[in-house]
């Protein structure tokens, strides 16, 4: 475990960031995710000898969830090249912390978002060929930049269709980054969107996002027990209708994070995973949305990198399992595995599969 562990730390440094020695390094974590932190930490200055830990569960910052941006934290970013946030989901602390740390990083730091990473995400998400998974993401964002409209099946009832707005990004989240403002999620792999209707059903039995995945990850099985949820046209958006789940205080607490914003309820983000490395869902949404099948979520739309014009202080990702995709009549994925028209290095040799309604 030790040794891929740090295989995983070296492709996040040197592959995922490409820290340089004129690099200065910040890496956030706690104690959790300490380990991880310490070999990002190691991987670092193996590179430059600029490189600073935080811990976020020190008493001196207010104890978890953190109620604010701390002063030596903000400070520390301003000085910083690279950035690394590598720390569990805390209730309340998108708002307090996450968020803003965004906003600050953006404006001078090359960024990895890493919120509830694990040993387990380190040595697989992260321990792949990231060349791989960056080809597969750009040849989908070039497909589905032109598309406008995508229909979403899957074997446990999910069935929606999402028309597609050319003003509003497909962003691409390869696993590299490499432009000062620039951030990803590491481990990467996914395309997302912010879609300009999205009508139909969800029923999301993989896993969630936020700390309600955390909480519940451990005690429900949501293959057994999904989320159904009917997502309707209203003011102007795609808005939750109806949810359902026979797990009474999974269905409190969805319901009550999808009504704590007024665009809470709102669906602010259509993806799509591209690491095709990944053999499985684990239940953590970071590693998970990367998972070659749909995610939905609810909440803010990124606007800052998708160009949606409404924002929101909420926002929680949704996965369905072996989704089938099928853009504007040709089909790109089947049962969560992408066709070679994606696949395939020499795609434009295939002919497309078209799918008649």
């Amino acid at each position: 475990m030790k040794g891929k562990l740090k295989e995983g730390a070296d492709i996040a440094v040197n592959k995922c960031m490409k820290v340089g020695p004129k690099d200065s390094v910040l890496i956030i974590s706690d104690d959790d995710s300490k380990d991880i932190g310490m070999a990002i930490r190691k991987a670092s200055l193996e590179i430059t000898d600029r490189v600073r830990f935080f811990n976020l569960d020190l008493p001196a910052y207010g104890g978890r969830p953190i109620p604010g941006m701390p002063e030596s934290l903000v400070d520390a970013i301003q000085k910083s090249s690279v950035t690394f946030f590598v720390a569990g989901a805390r209730e309340g602390e998108l708002q307090t912390l996450r968020e803003p740390l965004i906003k600050l990083v953006s404006q001078r730091a090359r960024h990895a978002h890493m919120v509830g990473i694990t040993n387990k995400i380190m040595t697989t998400g992260m321990c792949v060929d990231y060349d791989e998974v960056f080809r597969i993401t750009k040849k989908l964002q070039e497909l589905l930049t032109m598309a406008s409209e995508m229909h979403v099946t899957s074997p446990a009832g999910t069935d929606f269709v999402a028309t597609l707005d050319p003003g509003i990004r497909w962003v691409e989240d390869s696993g590299i980054v490499e432009k000062v403002g620039e951030w990803q999620n590491l481990p990467s792999g996914e395309v997302f969107t912010a879609p300009k209707t999205l009508t139909g059903k969800l029923v999301v039995d993989g896993s969630l996002g936020e700390w309600i995945g955390v909480k519940y990850k451990d005690t429900v099985n949501f293959m057994e027990t999904p989320l159904e949820i009917e997502i309707t046209q209203r003011n102007g958006g795609s808005f939750l209708k109806n949810v359902y789940c026979q797990n009474s205080d999974l269905l409190e607490d969805f319901t009550n994070y999808v009504n704590g914003d007024p665009n809470a309820s709102r669906v602010g983000e259509l993806g799509l995973g591209t690491n095709i490395f990944l053999k499985e869902i684990i239940g953590n949404i970071l590693q998970d949305e990367k998972f070659p099948t749909v995610h939905v979520a609810f909440g803010d739309p990124y606007h800052a990198k998708t160009g949606a014009n409404w924002s929101c202080n909420h926002h929680i990702d949704l996965l369905m399992r072996k989704c089938s995709v099928v853009v504007d009549g040709i089909m790109i994925m089947n049962k969560g595995k992408y066709t070679k028209e994606i696949t395939a290095k020499g795609y434009e040799d295939h002919k497309p599969v078209v799918v008649k309604d």
